[in-house]
This record gives C-alpha cells, structure tokens and sequence, in this order.
C-alpha cells in the first residue's frame, strides 16, 4: 500500500500546475503522456475506509475543513483537464504551410523570384515572367495550407470536447455543512460529495454509502448498460471495481455518498483527455508516399541543376546568367499542379463519400484507408445494433427462440407466460410514457419492449400498484419489489436478478398451466440453460413471483425494506430469459469481403470475454470455438514483446474487457509490426486509439461527442459494411492518383527539355514560363482531377492491402520519362522547328543563335532565306513557337488523358464512359483556344492566336503515343518479350 501510495503522490505532483519538476513544457508534456500510458496502479480503493480517511486527512461525517480544501487546491490545482502544450496558432499555420510537398513549391517561388530580381538588376527590360510564376505558386501553397491548417487546428479542440462533459457544480461537505453549489474546479481528493439520479460524478469517488446507486459508465466504456455501485468490496483493477464510481459517468438511479480519491487529470476520464490530447496521429501512408516523391525530385532537380551549371560554365556563360540558368531548370521540375490535383481529387472523392454515410474529416484518411491491413473494431453499436433485445426464454423446462414463426402461437395460452409477463412489467424501475415509449436502462427498456407485444403493461402496473421494492445491488445481486393485488385483496412479491440468486430461493416452478415442485432434475436443467445462454454471450435474468398470505400480510401491511419482514425464499421460478444486443444482419457478409481483401478483423471491446467471442464467432471474426480471447488482465501482464509475439501468431484474436490504454496499446503494437490500423469507436474510452490509428473511425449516431471529435472519418449509419465501402473508395482513390499523377508528370517532361535545349544548343526558347503556368494550373487541372472519377478495377477487393506498392514508383518514371514524356516532348519541339521553318528559320540557323536573338540592340539577325529579322518581329515569331509548342502539348496531354484512364486493359476494352474526364478533355482544349485568341489574356499569357494548321502538327506524335501504349499495355497483359514492359513501365 504504502509503494503505491507513495506513487500516486508523486504522480500528483508532476500534474501540479507550478511544474515543480522544473522540466520544459514540452519535456513536461512528453513525461506526462508516458504517465499516462501506463495503467492505473493504486490500492487506494481496497484499503478499509477508515485507513483511506486517514491517508486523505479527511473526516467521514465532517469532512476536510475549509482551510485544508483551501491548501490542497493552490498546492494540486483545480479538478479541471489540463490541455496538452501546444503550438499556437501561428506555429500551427506555419507546419501546414511549409510540410510536405509545400517545401519543394516554396522553394521553386523563391528561386523565381531570385531569378526576377538577378534579371531585373541585369537587364533594362526584363521579363516579369518569373515574378508572375513566383506568386502563382506562392498563392497555390498558401491556399493549400490554409486548407490543411484548418483540419489541423479543428483537431487541436479535443480538450475543449472533454470539458464539455463537466458539471459546474457539485454537493459537497466541508466542516460539516453540506453545500450543493460548490464548484466542481474547487474540489480536492479528501472532500465528501453526495450525488443523486441525474448528476453527472464531479471527480473519481470511493462509495462510502449509498442506495439504489446506478451509474452509466459509457461515457468511459463505451457500454451503455447500468451499473450498480456501493459501499462493497473492491477488485483488483480500478476500472471494474463496484465500489468507485468515476468522473463525467452519470447517476441514473438511487443516490450516494463518496469521498474523492482522484481529480483533474489523474482521473480516468483525465487519463482518456490526456492521452488524446497529446498522442501525435501517426502519418498517413499517403503523406509519406508524397514526401519520398518530393525527395525524389528534389535530388533530380538539384542533380540536374549541377550538370547545367558545369555545362553553362565550360560553355563561356556569366555567373549571374548560369545562375539565372540553373533556376530555370530546377523550377521547371516542380511539378505546381500536383498538391492542387492531388488535394481536390481527395475532396471529391469525400463528397461522394457522404453519399454513402461516410463522412470524411481527414481527407488523407481516404486513401489511409485503402492501405488498411488492420481493422481494430469495437463491437456495440458497430458490429451490433446497439439495442438489447430478448433472445430466449427458458420456461416450463424447455428452451424458446423468441424469433421463431412458432413461439407467438406456443406460449398464447401459457399461464407461466402470463405471470412472467405480470413479473416482468412490474419489477422494474423504468418508466412507461402514455405514448408507450419505455425509459429505463438497455436491459429494462428491452425486457419491456418484448413484453408489451402481448400485454398492456401500463393497465399490469394500475392493476399492482407498487407497495416497497428493494433496488438491485451488487452484493444481493437482486431486485425486489411488493404490489398489492387490488382484486383478490393480497400482496404479490416480484423478483429478477441472477440466476445463481433466484434460483437458490425458488422451490417451485410455474409450468404451462400448473405449479410443480423444483426438483433436482429441473434445477440442474435450469442451470444448465443458464450455462447455455452464457456461451452465446446473452446476458441472463431470472424472475420469480410470490403469493403471499393474506392472513399473514393483510392489508395496509408496513413492509420495511431496511429490516426485511416479508419472505424472499420459497419463490416459484417463472422463466430465465436472455437479452443480447444482436449482430448487425450484413455485417458477416461485410466482414467477409474485408478478409477477402487482405485485411485482418480483430475485436476490442470493454465486454464480457463470453459476449465477445459469441458475437465475434456470429459475425465472422472469430471462425472456430479455439479463437484466441485476450482479457485486460492478459494484456496487463504482457510485455510489448509478448503482445507483438501474440499478434503474430494467432490470427484471430478478440480483446475483451480491455481499458483505453490497453486498446492504445494494441494499435501501437500492430504499428510496429508494419500494420496500416483502422480503429472504429463511439465513446470517449475510444479517443485514445482513435487518435494514434493510422485511421480513427467514430459513430455518427452513437459517437460521443468525443470520438466524433478525435476521429478521422465518421461512419453516419453506424455500420461497419459502409467501412467496407470506405476500403474499396480508399483503393480506388489511390489507383486513379497513381494516374493522374502519371498524368501529370508526362506533360513535366516537355516542359523540362525545352530548358535544356535553350541551355545547351542556344536556341530561341521554345515553351515560356506561363505557358508553363498555363499546362500546370489550367489546362491539366480538370483532367487531372477527373481521372479520380474511374471506376474501381475489378480486383480492387480481392487484392491483398498495397505494402511495397508506391505512388510514385520508378516503373512510373521510367514511362513517364523515358517514353510517354519523350514521345510529347518530340510533337513539341516538332511543332516548334515547323513554324519556324516557315518564317524563313531552318533548325540548323536556330542552333547557337540564342545571344544575337535575344539581344535588343541587334536588329538584323539573317535567316536561312535571307531575310534581316528585327528584335521585335524576333519575339512575335517567338511567341508564335512557344504558343505553338504549348498547343502540342494540349493537345498530346488530351491523348495522355485517355490513354491514363487504364494502366493494364486496353481502351476499348475500358471505353469513354468517364463523362467527367471526357467535358475536361473537351475543356482543356477550349482554354487553350480562350488563352491563344482572346486578346488582353494572349497578351498576359504571352501567347499569340495561331493559324489553325498548326493545331495539327502534334496529331501524329498523338497517334504514336496511342499506338505505342495500346501495344505496351498488350505486352503487359500477354507477358511478352520476357515481360520486359512489365518490370520496366507497369507502375
């Protein structure tokens, strides 16, 4: 006692607000969260009372003076949650503007930007071409960041969702005068507080005393059933334990009186709030695809700028233009329309996602969740409809399934039916409403719900009016109650509770329509019934009733329930009835399409280990009786090495009875072993888990407030087939990605080269800076996107989850750049020597001209036909070539987008039936036509309206590539030339 004690204190104290520790607030955040980890260990609920009073310095009927609660609140703190450190919100802003692929785009608007000003200080008219490009992609990752800074910031609110479950005030009794206004915040560990139905438990108290005393623990376990709680004795694990009852729970029955042991953020509603607000999500699969892709660039940019900078050097050209040379040639690898493409496909994969009651927070979590492996999910709620129901009846010596055709017509006329049915609607303490709605616990509200298909309860209870009762409590294990039969002038006495309890006071049994003496035959058959419903995983009641003699018990009778003077043994055993809150009907299908698919199920609950595996082996998690149950009390004397040891070999596992840390802790262990983890919850003990999973899903209907807050997606129709839908949505999404990535780079290539070829051959440049612009953020953006509406490939469920699979793989590069890219890159430079050969420049003039071109005081550059060129008709003739090269690539890039819908079938196996991506063909090619010839925007763009032959100039190149794709993806479905096209171009 004392070593744990002596721990608790010193927990205490590195929670006290003044961080006596003298750590840095980051350092104090960290050590508080690995606290916070670990499970409660403490006695302090197994310790007699009078040595708890004593610990605490508090008084059992007084409790702690006023001027103690005073010291003990400025030394510990205020009974409040203590949110996390974190970044304000400029630091936050910042991390969403500069992570990521951001970095790369920053760093191409800085270089252009760095190249605006060498040219301005160079050149007396120089181009603002570079300050146009730098703005643009400034304003694209400033809009793409304030995006992700606003699904960061959101997420950063979970504290102030915790506080929310709070009551202000609280009853408490201090130097002997009980006040019902004292601040919760105020409250410390010692203080006596009294609570009644409808408060919500302001701190972790210890029962002293109580009556009737029910809590609804679901806030914390996410099982909405009451639970008794009294003065009793206490178990190992806190959690379970009957005699505390913890902080944000809620009394819905009796009253009672308790003493508080925890407060603020060592309660276990503190721990929960802790643990949610400083766990750091793990990075999605897609974040980190994208920061490997920005690796890969950046290492190819910079290596390619190093070679033209050598090349500009070795060939005579200034430092200040090798400068402005090398900047060129590491922007135009930026590919700017990426993050936008990627970033609007996931937004409206998401809408369409709400159609299907799947509502996304995290857009990356779409994705995440086509590379799940591993499925952590809770069962109420999710794998069950959340709404016990009667399952069986065992009356009469024989065993009904309330859900056969049968069962109405068998037990019509049955006696015993009849008085179970009296029993049933008049021992309990929910409420019937004159609308007929049932108000009560789950169990309660159930039992009444089944019965008032047969009988008028309200007209049952009018009939017996209730005369005393005795609530359930957990140590008799039993709920009594006495009505006085108006009609035949005598009293009847009603009981439900534990089969174990009933059946030991009952010596008679009600048969169909007789009594019968209760046999040892009949006894074991009920016990054995009992045993049976057990394994199925229902929760099991027994009633009985009695008669009892007027003449013993005449009217007006003062039963006293205090000092019982009225029997409880010789009862006639009615029936044992068993409620269960049944699976969902599509979920084992569900399940079954999710295995088929790779992806591993495993069931986490807060429940009883029989319930557990009885609805795990129902649905389908679970396929044999030897399916490996692990309890909290496992899990509690594994080392992590076990756990991961445990994970590996057996397959099949359902975690029953487990707390919020253990379920954290079986999502980080499944992480360490290369799992992807989906976590699905509804109540607050979920947060935890929910943060820390590659993918947190709550319930829409159920989800507390908490969970909705925590999660990434939100699951609107509580269903776990809608999570199957979530998978297929999530594979589909990353396959058209992959294409419209590939998409995208194709039309990188073309614009690559022409940089090149300006550097090293000293040609006029072929393709400017906006209309670089014009292809990355314009003309490429619809179709990008729109490739994010093909349907799924037919074996997107029958493969195992992606775990080598990249976005960006080297099979993708080599296509994109050492074919599809260079076949565009060709119709390009192709259209471009086309036009200037009919002005008069042959490609053999055009090398090496580049300096006397671009010098403005050189007004008589010759051509191959002789003709002098002034610099002004040399830069209309220019714009014309570049404008032309830009046309080309459109209109390759609308090939390109054909041929990207499919990276394995064939076209016309796939056809055009994507309407989307055919109206962003059709689009793309009108703003090409608005950017050539509407004038002021020809100007802008420094484009020039082309004469309309030359918009046919790159169709050949467009056939080829047709052709030579149809071919490769041929090649790749026969496997032919030793499946060469399959290890080098199948991405």
């Amino acid at each position: 006692m004392n070593s744990r004690s002596s721990s608790l204190s010193s927990i205490s104290d590195l929670f006290r607000p003044n961080n006596p520790k003298g750590l840095r607030s980051r350092d104090l955040s960290s050590t508080r969260l690995s606290v916070l980890k670990k499970e409660i260990q403490t006695d302090i609920h197994l310790i007699p009372l009078k040595e708890l009073f004593v610990l605490l310095g508090t008084d059992p009927v007084q409790g702690l003076s006023l001027a103690r609660a005073t010291e003990l609140l400025e030394y510990y703190g205020p009974n409040t949650l203590t949110p996390a450190t974190q970044y304000g919100w400029p630091k936050v802003l910042f991390r969403s503007l500069c992570t990521g692929f951001s970095i790369l785009i920053w760093l191409g608007a800085s270089l252009c930007l760095i190249a605006y000003f060498i040219e301005t200080s160079s050149k007396p008219n120089a181009s603002h071409d570079n300050l146009y490009l730098g703005c643009v992609l400034i304003a694209v990752d400033i809009i793409c960041g304030l995006f992700s800074f606003y699904q960061k910031y959101k997420s950063s609110k979970i504290m102030k969702t915790f506080n929310s479950m709070i009551p202000q005030y609280s009853t408490c009794i201090r130097d002997g005068i009980l006040n019902s206004e004292t601040l919760v915040r105020d409250l410390v560990k010692g203080d006596l507080v009294k609570v009644k139905i409808g408060d919500v438990i302001p701190a972790d108290i210890r029962i002293i005393d109580s009556k009737g005393f029910k809590v609804d623990n679901s806030s914390l376990t996410g099982e909405s059933v009451a639970v008794p709680r009294s003065n009793s004795e206490g178990t190992p694990n806190i959690l379970e334990s009957p005699n505390v009852a913890f902080f944000s729970t809620q009394c819905v029955e009796g009253w009672a009186l308790g003493v508080v042991i925890c407060c603020g953020d060592l309660t276990a509603l503190g721990r929960v709030a802790g643990l949610a607000a400083r766990l750091q999500p793990a990075p999605s699969p897609l974040s980190r695809e994208i920061k490997r892709f920005m690796q890969y660039v950046s290492v190819f940019a910079l290596g390619l700028g190093l070679f033209i900078a050598s090349s500009s050097i070795a060939m005579g050209y200034p430092f200040m233009q090798t400068t402005v040379f090398v900047i060129g040639i590491i922007v135009a690898n930026v590919p700017e329309g990426l993050q936008p493409t990627i970033t609007a496909a996931l937004t409206l994969t998401a809408q369409h996602m709400i159609k299907r009651n799947c509502l996304v927070k995290n857009l990356e979590a779409i994705e995440a969740l086509g590379a799940c492996t591993t499925i952590c999910s809770d069962k109420t709620g999710t794998l069950t409809e959340n709404k016990m129901s009667v399952q069986h009846i065992w009356m009469s010596n024989t065993s009904y399934y309330v859900k056969e055709s049968e069962f109405d017509n068998l037990l019509r006329f049955n006696s015993a039916f009849i008085a179970l049915i009296n029993c049933g609607a008049l021992c309990s303490l929910a409420t019937i409403k004159t609308t007929g709605e049932v108000y009560g616990d789950a169990s309660e509200t159930a039992i009444l719900n089944f019965f008032s298909k047969y009988d008028d309860l309200k007209s049952i209870r009018k009939k017996y009016p209730k005369i005393a009762e005795i609530p359930f409590n957990s140590v008799n294990k039993y709920q009594v109650s006495i009505h006085e039969h108006s009609e035949a002038s005598n009293y009847i006495v009603v009981m439900k509770g534990a089969p174990e309890c009933i059946l030991a006071r009952c010596t008679s049994i009600a048969l169909d329509k007789s009594n019968a003496d209760m046999t040892i035959e009949i006894r074991n058959a009920a016990e054995m019934a009992c045993e049976n419903l057990a394994k199925t995983g229902e929760r099991i009641l027994a009633f009985a009733d009695l008669l009892l003699d007027y003449t013993e018990y005449p009217l007006n009778y003062k039963f006293d329930t205090d000092n019982v003077n009225f029997p409880l043994q010789k009862l006639r055993l009615l029936a044992i009835v068993g409620l269960m809150d049944p699976p969902r009907k599509e979920v084992r299908r569900s399940i079954e399409r999710v295995r088929e698919a790779g992806v591993r199920v495993m069931m986490v609950t807060g429940d009883h280990p029989a319930t557990a595996r009885a609805v795990a082996l129902d649905v389908g998690i679970a396929t044999t009786e030897k399916c490996h149950i692990l309890t909290g009390s496992d899990l509690r004397n594994m080392t992590p090495d076990l756990l991961h040891w445990t994970l590996d070999k057996h397959y099949e596992i359902v975690f029953a009875r487990t707390s919020p840390t253990q379920k954290l802790q079986i999502v980080e262990a499944c992480q360490r072993g290369g799992e992807v983890v989906a976590v699905t919850g509804d109540g607050v003990n979920d947060a935890p888990a929910l943060r820390r999973a590659d993918i947190g899903i709550s319930m829409g209907i159920t989800g507390s407030q908490v969970s909705k807050q925590t999660a990434d997606i939100i699951l609107m129709d509580d269903n776990f087939a809608t999570l199957v839908t979530g998978i297929e949505e999530g594979r589909k999404i990353f396959d058209n990605l992959k294409k419209s990535v590939c998409y995208i780079l194709i039309s990188n290539v073309p614009e690559i080269l022409p940089v090149l070829v300006f550097i090293l051959f000293s040609i006029p440049l072929p393709l400017g800076v906006m209309t670089i612009l014009c292809v990355d953020l314009g003309t490429d953006m619809w179709p990008a996107v729109s490739l994010a509406h093909e349907p799924a490939e037919s074996d997107v469920m029958t493969r195992a989850p992606r775990s080598s699979d990249p976005l960006v793989s080297s099979r993708m590069l080599a296509l994109v750049y050492g074919h599809l890219g260079l076949i565009e890159f060709a119709a390009g430079l192709f259209s471009y020597f086309i036009v200037m050969a009919e002005h008069g420049f042959y490609p053999a003039e055009l090398f090496g001209i580049r300096r006397r071109w671009d010098n403005e005081a050189v007004n008589d550059v010759r051509d191959s036909l002789g003709q002098d060129w002034t610099y002004a008709e040399r830069k209309e003739l220019e714009r014309a070539c570049q404008t032309t090269y830009f046309v080309a690539v459109v209109v390759m890039q609308v090939t390109n987008g054909i041929i990207c819908k499919t990276r394995y079938n064939s076209l016309f196996h796939v056809g055009l039936r994507n309407k989307v991506l055919n109206v962003g063909l059709v689009f793309e090619l009108a703003l090409s036509c608005l950017i050539c010839y509407t004038p002021g925007i020809n100007n802008f763009f420094r484009t020039y309206p082309l004469r309309w032959r030359w918009w046919l100039l790159a169709l050949p190149f467009s056939m080829l590539m047709f052709i030579f794709d149809e071919f490769r993806k041929y090649c790749i479905r026969k496997e032919l030339f030793g499946g060469w096209f399959n290890k080098l171009t199948y991405y």
